[in-house]
C-alpha cells in the first residue's frame, strides 16, 4: 500500500505536515472551545486527548498548549499540567483597572479623532453583537466585543498604547468568558451603546469617563 492509501495514523500525520500547522489546528480548535463555554474555567486540558481527537502525537499538543499559556488563555502548574485560565476575586480587579486606565486614555485620544467612517463602523459591529447574542453565539460575541474596543484603540492612533494593550488581549478573552457565565450576555453586549455614543460627542473626557466605567464597573474590588 502506498503512502497515499495508507489511513492517516499519528505518524503519518506527524511525518507529512509541519508540526507548526498541526500545534496550530489544535490551538484553533482549544480557543474556540475555551470561547464556547465547552471549556470552563479551572478545567484541565489533557495532551493524550486532544492528541487523539486529532489522530496526532503529542508533541504538536504539547507545543500548542505552551504557547497557549504564553497568551494568556491556559494556565500551568508544576506536575498537574495546563488548564483553562481561571480568575480570583484579585484578578479580576487587576485586569479591569488596568484596562480601564489604559482604554479611558485611548477613549479620549480617540474621541478628538473620531470620524464618520469610525462611528458607522463601532455601530455595525455593536449591531452585530447584539446579533450574535440573540443567536446565541457567545464564541462571536467575544470576538466582536474584542474587535470593538481594539477599533478604538486603532482611532486613538497611538501605536505604543495599541501595543501594550495587545499584551493583555488574550487573557481578557479568557475573562469576558467568564464574565459571560455572570451576567446577561445582552446586558454585556448592550452596555457598549454608552461608549459608542460618548465617543460620538467628540467630548474627550466624556468619552474617557464612559469607558472607564464600562470596564470598572465589572471589576469589583477584592473583600479585605
Amino acid at each position: 500500500m502506498s503512502t497515499s492509501q495508507q489511513p492517516l495514523t499519528a505518524e503519518i500525520l506527524d511525518t507529512h505536515f509541519p508540526r507548526m500547522i498541526l500545534s496550530q489546528r489544535v490551538k484553533e480548535y482549544v480557543v474556540e472551545a475555551i470561547l464556547k463555554g465547552e471549556y470552563q474555567p479551572g478545567e484541565r486540558i489533557m495532551e493524550t486527548k486532544l492528541a487523539r481527537r486529532f489522530g496526532i502525537s503529542t508533541s504538536p499538543v504539547r507545543e500548542a498548549i505552551r504557547e497557549l499559556v504564553v497568551m494568556g488563555f491556559l494556565e500551568a502548574q508544576p506536575y498537574k499540567g495546563a488548564s483553562v485560565r481561571s480568575f480570583s476575586p484579585q484578578d479580576l480587579w487587576e485586569y479591569y483597572t488596568v484596562r480601564a486606565s489604559l482604554e479611558s486614555l485611548a477613549a479620549r485620544q480617540a474621541a478628538t479623532r473620531l470620524t464618520e467612517t469610525d462611528v458607522t463602523q463601532l455601530q455595525n459591529i455593536l449591531d452585530e453583537m447584539i446579533r450574535a447574542v440573540e443567536n446565541q453565539d457567545m464564541a462571536q460575541t467575544i470576538r466582536l466585543d474584542n474587535r470593538f474596543h481594539e477599533t478604538i484603540l486603532q482611532v486613538a492612533g497611538n501605536k505604543l498604547l495599541h501595543q501594550v494593550w495587545k499584551t493583555l488581549e488574550f487573557g481578557v478573552w479568557t475573562m469576558v468568558v467568564y464574565r459571560m457565565g455572570q451576567y446577561a450576555p445582552i446586558f454585556l453586549a448592550t452596555r457598549h451603546k454608552e461608549v459608542l455614543e460618548a465617543l460620538k460627542t467628540r467630548n474627550p473626557e466624556a468619552a474617557s469617563l464612559a469607558m472607564q466605567h464600562h470596564l470598572e464597573d465589572l471589576g469589583q474590588p477584592p473583600e479585605s
